[in-house]
C-alpha cells in the first residue's frame, strides 16, 4: 500500500459516501485514567454525555482522532467473549466502546482501539476473574501458569510464547475489528517487562530448546513478540482490511530491541503488518540523550524505507514540568510554551509524516492545578497549528 493510500485510510469513516477526506492524524491517547471516572458508578446516559463532552475539546482543540484505551490490563471495557469486565469498572449494563464509536462518528473523528496484548491484572485482581477465561483457567493451573503466563513482580503477563496465547490475543483484536466501527487498532509499548529476568519465562524457553530451537533467549523473545503482533495484524485485517493497525514503541529504536524485546525494524520490514508507527518521541529539542530533531530522523528512516506512516508521539504531559532525565534541557518544558508547537511543525516536515499523537487527554484539559498555566499558555501555541491543514511530506 502506498504512504498516500496509508494516510487516506487511516481517515477513512465507514459512511460510505463519497467526500474528501483528511490526510494528516492528528490524534490524542485517551488512556484509562482518563476514562475509569467517566465509568466507575456511572450509568449509560452519564458516560454518554462525559464522553461526548471529552470528544467535544478534543474536536475544537483541532484534533481528528481518538486513541482509545479499552483493554489496559488482560480486561475489557466492553463485553468480550475473551477478556473479563475490567476491575476497575466493574460489570456494567451497557456497552461503553459501543457509545464511544457512536459519538466519534457524531463528531466526525475518527477513533483506534488501544490493546496492551501482554500485561495483565495483579495475582490479587485474577481472584475476582470469572473462571471461564482463559487467563483465569491458566491462572488456576499450575502446570499451565508456566506455560501460557509470566509473573513479574505481582503482575501476571500473557506469555507469546505460547501459540495458544498468540491465538487469544489475535481473537481479541479481531473481536474488536468485527464488532465495532473503528478505525483503526492500536498497541503501545507494554510487550516483556523491562529487562525481566531471564528465569521468569525459562521453563518455555527450557521446552523452546528441547524441541530443537536454537536462538538465544533474548531473540527468542524478540521471535516470539515478531509472532504475536503479526498475529494479530493478520487477524485484524481478515476481520475488516479498512481497519489500520499500528504500533506505539518506545522513543529510543534500541530500547525497544534490548529492554522489552520487539523488533520494531523486523516488523516494520514485514509486508503488510503495520500501517502506522507511533514512536514516543517524548523529548525536547534540548534533550542531551535524545533530542528530538535527531531522534525524530531515526524513526523517519525506518518509516521511509518500508513505506509505513510514521505518526510522532508528542509529550503534552511534560509540558509545564521539569524533565529530570534530559540532562541540561531538563527545563525546557517549562521555560518553553511554544516547544509542543515546535515540534509539531517539525514533524510535518519529515518524508514519511502522517501525523501526531499527544499523550494525553488529562494532561491537557484536565491539569494538574500547578500545571493550568503553563498548560494554557502553550494551548495558545499548539491549538492553532492544530486546526491548520497541513500536507503531509511524501
Amino acid at each position: 500500500m502506498a504512504l498516500k493510500d496509508i494516510l487516506s485510510a487511516l481517515e477513512e469513516q465507514t459512511s460510505g459516501e463519497e467526500e474528501e477526506q483528511p490526510t494528516e492524524m492528528k490524534a490524542i491517547w485517551i488512556s484509562y485514567l482518563d476514562l475509569v471516572p467517566l465509568l466507575q458508578g456511572k450509568d449509560e446516559t452519564s458516560f454518554s454525555q462525559a464522553f461526548s463532552e471529552m470528544a467535544e475539546n478534543c474536536r475544537q482543540a483541532g484534533l481528528n482522532t481518538l486513541i482509545v484505551q479499552v483493554r489496559p490490563f488482560g480486561d475489557s471495557f466492553y463485553p468480550s467473549e475473551y477478556f473479563p469486565w475490567s476491575s476497575l469498572t466493574g460489570v456494567l449494563t451497557y456497552d461503553p466502546l459501543e457509545i464511544m464509536t457512536a459519538v466519534a462518528e457524531e463528531k466526525d473523528l475518527s477513533i483506534h482501539a488501544w490493546v496492551n496484548p501482554m500485561r495483565g491484572m495483579t495475582e490479587s485482581e485474577m481472584a475476582d476473574v470469572p473462571e471461564n477465561f482463559p487467563m483465569r483457567i491458566w491462572y488456576d493451573d499450575k502446570e499451565s501458569q508456566s506455560t501460557y503466563l509470566m509473573i513479574v513482580d505481582g503482575r501476571i503477563y500473557l506469555n507469546p510464547a505460547s501459540t495458544e496465547v498468540r491465538q487469544l490475543i489475535a481473537d481479541g483484536a479481531a473481536e474488536l475489528a468485527e464488532k465495532y466501527a473503528v478505525d483503526g487498532i492500536h498497541i503501545d509499548d507494554y510487550f516483556y517487562p523491562p529487562s525481566m529476568d531471564f528465569s521468569v519465562d525459562a521453563a518455555s524457553y527450557t521446552e523452546y530448546c528441547e524441541n530443537g530451537g536454537s536462538l538465544s533467549q533474548a531473540d527468542w523473545r524478540r521471535e516470539n513478540t515478531f509472532e504475536m503482533v503479526r498475529e494479530m495484524s493478520n487477524a485484524v485485517k481478515e476481520k475488516n482490511s479498512r481497519i489500520v493497525f499500528g504500533v506505539s514503541p518506545r522513543g529510543i529504536l534500541s530500547q525497544n530491541l534490548e529492554d522489552i524485546y520487539v523488533d520494531l525494524e523486523r516488523l516494520a520490514q514485514e509486508p503488510g503488518c503495520l500501517d502506522y508507527i507511533a514512536p514516543q518521541l517524548y523529548y525536547g529539542f534540548n534533550n542531551e540523550s535524545a533530542p528530538f530533531s535527531e531522534t525524530a530522523l531515526v524513526w523517519n528512516q525506518l518509516a521511509e524505507e518500508n513505506n509505513i506512516a510514521l505518526i510522532p508521539g508528542l509529550a503534552a504531559y511534560k509540558i509545564g514540568g521539569e524533565d529530570p532525565y534530559a540532562g541540561t534541557g531538563k527545563n525546557e518544558w517549562a521555560e518553553d510554551p511554544s516547544l509542543l508547537a515546535a515540534q509539531i511543525q517539525e514533524a510535518r516536515t519529515l518524508s514519511a509524516y502522517g501525523g501526531i499523537m499527544l499523550f494525553r487527554y488529562g494532561s491537557i484539559f484536565q491539569s494538574a492545578e500547578e500545571r493550568q498555566a503553563a498548560m494554557k499558555e502553550a494551548m495558545e501555541t499548539f491549538v492553532p497549528v492544530l486546526q491548520e491543514e497541513a500536507n503531509p511530506a511524501g
